[in-house]
């Protein structure tokens, strides 16, 4: 696949990992309880506790950054994995529905998942846990309307 510019590319929000970074935060102000009230954990227990602030911070990352999507002027492309990369384009031409899924919590942090509906074999492409879905799906809709009037305008016929 060529490389080519994007209109816009995203990634999940490291606030969809919030809960995460909470966890590690809660051990860090054990610790630090623990030593301020004299209770000294042993080197063990705080090398321990490193080691997982450090892995679960590097899983998160791991998790934000294998998986990405971008709008280009005539395409929706997903990208996926690290060591096996599969890369998907879709065209316009292709995309029959947008949604948008937000609870509460995602609404209230601005971010969640969009899920583009295909016309072929009704499946979808599920772009997760990104930061202002509404404004990636504003973005992709007026591209798509543009592309649509670009073809009744020029009489192009794809087959």
């Amino acid at each position: 696949m060529k490389k080519r510019k994007y209109i816009l590319k995203v990634r999940r929000a490291r606030r969809s990992f919030l809960i995460f970074y909470i966890m590690a935060l809660a051990i860090i102000f054990l610790l630090i309880y623990l030593y301020a009230t004299g209770n000294n954990p042993s080197w063990i227990a705080l090398i321990v506790a490193i080691i997982f602030i450090k892995f679960l911070i590097k899983l998160t990352e791991i998790e934000r950054w294998k998986d990405w999507w971008a709008i280009s002027d005539t395409s929706i492309v997903q990208s996926t994995g690290i060591f096996n990369k599969n890369v998907r384009e879709v065209d316009f031409s292709s995309i029959s529905d947008l949604d948008l899924d937000q609870s509460f919590f995602k609404r209230f942090f601005n971010y969640g998942n969009v899920n583009v509906r295909l016309f072929l074999n009704e499946t979808s492409i599920k772009i997760a846990d990104i930061a202002r879905p509404s404004d990636f799906i504003e973005i992709l809709q007026g591209l798509i309307s543009e592309r649509k009037k670009e073809v009744q305008n020029h009489g192009i016929r794809r087959v």
